[in-house]
């Protein structure tokens, strides 16, 4: 189901579903902070649709959208990039508080 990873193409820092986790966790941090340190920025989120992240690392929109339930990212065209990762994370830390604050 993975396809190959075009955000080393793209440049992007994230490159791996890690990388995505881990920023979502700076990301986090920022946000309660108001540090802004993060490579990511949520613009938009719609539960099980799709999230529009900020990739400030390529300067771009970068948009997962939800397929059967399983994310895909449409700018890397894969499932294992690191703005999936992220979207994972934040769709998990949306059903634990019901809402995205961003």
């Amino acid at each position: 189901m993975s396809g190959r990873s075009k955000a080393s193409e793209n440049n992007s820092e994230l490159s791996t579903l890690d990388l995505g986790t881990a920023e979502f966790m700076k990301w986090l941090i920022s946000k309660d902070t108001n540090s802004g340190d993060t490579l990511v920025a949520v613009k938009d989120y719609f539960d099980d649709k799709y999230v529009i992240l900020f990739d400030k690392s390529i300067s771009k929109d970068v948009i997962v959208g939800y397929r059967d339930g399983m994310p895909w990212c449409i700018t890397c065209n894969t499932d294992d990039c690191g703005h999936v990762g992220f979207a994972i994370c934040l769709k998990q830390d949306h059903d634990r508080d019901d809402h995205v604050v961003y």
